[in-house]
């Protein structure tokens, strides 16, 4: 049994505290001698089998190498999940571990309603305002030109105000309002040469085309209309999980330098120490899983796959488990077995 070499939790999680590894009152090598366990262990993510009013669901990416989608309720994490991109099977093996809430806050993008529609079904969902806002403003530009831009633009940010019932009607007719008066702008097209036609306000009108679909999903006002049994108020937008992921970012700058494994290791150390009971040193040393295990894992996938069969044990693939590039790129005019 390897002896737990962290006198405490603080120095057992220093790497998701504020001070740097300069700050610390042990030196730098004692310091990285008491975490090297750490590094070498993956914190477990709970069972989260308590069904929670509202769950706030995000990802935090670091950069294209790697996304960490993450849920919190109840002022603490309740699941974690790494991946390469976020999509909706990525999101589903996070909703696995969790139970399904009564409501859901999230920015809706990266196959997360497709996630939503499969594993939660019944789950009501809000999207973030001010996601949609920044949409909204992606196609307008901040200062945009246009007499159409420059009203939806003022439409978008009243979006992000709304907060009861009489406000959401006054955003609802000043839309409408706008698309009475641009459709005849908004339907004007340009020919090219090539004879194509296409919209000539193009930016415009996928604005338009994102917010009536945004509005028949109808996730946009959720917060005014929470389900049966919702005790705790339903947010508008998702700033509780950006300002969580704000501290994340915040110990990667702190901590600057760090590789990919270790940069999400530490992203997990950071969910695990907010976790409602986070595990004891020693059950973590008993219990978590190493790298080691995880090579053996993929290893044994690797092996079982048609490809790593033939690599390792030079067993050939059966007949009719792939296409093969050759047939379908040859020298000749055409393939030698077909007519």
């Amino acid at each position: 049994m390897s002896r737990v070499p962290w006198s405490d939790e603080e120095e057992r999680l220093h790497i998701v505290g504020k001070d740097t590894q300069e700050e610390r009152p042990v030196p730098a090598r004692t310091l990285r001698r008491r975490n090297e366990l750490m590094w070498g262990l993956w914190p477990p993510v709970p069972l989260a089998d308590q069904v929670h009013d509202v769950v706030h669901l995000d990802g935090i990416h670091l950069h294209r190498q790697a996304v960490v989608l993450i849920a919190i309720a109840g002022g603490h994490v309740i699941g974690w999940y790494v991946a390469r991109r976020e999509t909706g099977a990525a999101w589903s093996c996070l909703m696995s571990r969790i139970a399904p809430p009564l409501a859901v806050v999230c920015d809706g993008g990266g196959g997360l309603l497709k996630a939503l529609r499969d594993r939660w079904p019944d789950t009501a969902v809000q999207r973030c305002l001010f996601h949609v806002c920044m949409n909204i403003t992606e196609l307008t530009g901040v200062r945009p030109r246009l007499e159409a831009g420059k009203r939806l633009r003022r439409v978008a940010v009243a979006l992000s105000r709304v907060h009861d019932a009489d406000s959401a009607a006054a955003w609802m007719a000043s839309y409408n309002q706008w698309e009475r008066d641009f459709a005849g702008f908004l339907g004007e097209k340009s020919e090219y040469r090539d004879g194509t036609v296409a919209d000539q306000h193009a930016r415009l009108v996928k604005a338009r085309r994102m917010i009536r679909r945004r509005i028949k999903e109808g996730h946009l006002f959720t917060f005014l209309r929470p389900p049966e049994g919702c005790s705790t108020p339903i947010p508008p937008t998702n700033n509780l999980i950006e300002s969580w992921n704000a501290g994340i970012r915040d110990m990667l700058r702190r901590h600057r330098g760090l590789g990919l494994l270790r940069r999400i290791k530490a992203i997990c150390w950071w969910c695990h120490s907010r976790t409602e009971h986070p595990e004891t040193a020693a059950w973590l040393v008993r219990n978590a899983i190493t790298d080691q295990r995880i090579e053996e894992l993929y290893r044994h996938a690797w092996e079982s796959s048609p490809q790593g069969a033939w690599e390792t044990y030079g067993i050939p693939a059966r007949y009719g488990t792939g296409i093969d590039w050759n047939e379908f790129h040859t020298t000749t005019r055409y393939p030698n077995t077909t007519d």
